[in-house]
């Protein structure tokens, strides 16, 4: 039988288990990235880029693309990551306006649809916690088969006629803060509430460090995990309701691309890709990051299929100096170093 262990005990033998800093060296370095991408836009394009409008969509865009990047970094942090957030936006997405178009009051639906990416959420867990399904093969297939649901649903096409109060999901402002930035805020104090206040975030910090001695410490691995993924599919579900608002139409394709982009600011941010390191003030910052670069090409009317290859390439770096920054110089001298016989 495993032994328990306390909350304090099990901190002091986790060495992945972040420092509270106020901000560390990978954000700092985001900030700076943030500040002068913000200078260079202003300056090359200040009737369209430096404007109040301009400032609400981005608070707009970055809203949804927060909340979706919070649940995929609960998934990250645990030691996997979840390419299927994309498909469960869509189903959330014709979800929600099919219960919509049949009546049903848009707080109920919503809600309803939100618990449609619990489900698919806790599916991920289940596979990737109890059966050991990797996640990548987990969550691909996933995303198949969530995909083919959320288009099914909606005849391949797409549905329109959404009822107006949906706008307050993320279209409209509440009071003078655009209504996807708030439920951003909001859904991030709750996520680091869980994450710095609470049991779950010690033990998924432990499970992302390692999982068997967290298993030996008393810690119920196979739970949490599929917490951790339950979480992701509910917050990329409230992501897609969103984004829905915001476009005022619904489409089983609505979320294609956030798979790609949560992981990136994510892992932009500082969130390591193997489990056990990350905090949400760097996925903010890599969110902020991500919507402006987007947002400036956009306006400096960026052909899109270059901007994803921009987003493809910004991944990779991040990844590549973010194992760099952890072995040091460890692989340069494996490479340039001859082996000794």
């Amino acid at each position: 039988m495993a032994k328990s262990i306390s909350a304090s005990s099990l901190s002091a033998a986790s060495p992945t288990q972040p420092k509270r800093l106020w901000l560390t060296t990978t954000e700092l370095q985001i900030l700076f990235a943030i500040a002068f991408l913000a200078v260079l836009f202003s300056l090359l394009f200040p009737g369209s880029f430096a404007t109040l409008t301009t400032a609400n969509n981005m608070a707009r865009v970055a809203g949804i693309l927060a909340v979706v990047s919070i649940g995929q970094s609960f998934a990250l942090i645990v030691g996997g990551f979840d390419i299927s957030v994309g498909a469960t936006m869509g189903l959330a997405s014709v979800t929600g306006a099919l219960l919509m178009k049949a009546g049903i009051d848009v707080p109920l639906a919503a809600l309803l649809a939100v618990l449609s990416g619990t489900a698919v959420g806790l599916i991920n867990g289940i596979g990737i916690a109890l059966f050991r399904v990797t996640p990548f093969v987990m969550t691909l297939g996933v995303l198949t088969v969530t995909a083919g649901l959320a288009n099914q649903l909606a005849n391949g096409g797409t549905i329109i006629g959404l009822p107006r109060a949906l706008s307050m999901l993320g279209r409209s402002n509440w009071g003078s803060i655009p209504s996807a930035a708030a439920i951003a805020i909001i859904v991030l104090l709750l996520a680091w509430f869980l994450m710095q206040r609470t049991r779950f975030g010690l033990y998924i910090y432990a499970i992302g460090g390692s999982r068997e001695t967290a298993r030996v410490a008393g810690v119920a691995v196979k739970a949490y995990e599929m917490l951790a993924y339950t979480l992701c599919g509910t917050f990329a579900a409230m992501g897609g309701v969103m984004l829905t608002s915001r476009v005022s139409v619904a489409q089983g394709s609505l979320g294609q691309g956030y798979d790609l982009l949560s992981i990136a600011t994510a892992v932009i941010g500082g969130v390591v890709i193997g489990g056990g390191i990350g905090r949400f003030t760097g996925v903010i910052l890599g969110v902020v990051f991500i919507t402006l670069l987007t947002t400036g090409l956009d306006i400096a009317g960026v052909n899109p299929f270059i901007q994803q290859m921009i987003t493809g390439a910004v991944l990779v770096i991040a990844v590549i100096i973010s194992r760099a920054r952890g072995m040091g110089l460890a692989p340069l001298k494996r490479l340039f170093m001859p082996a000794r016989p």
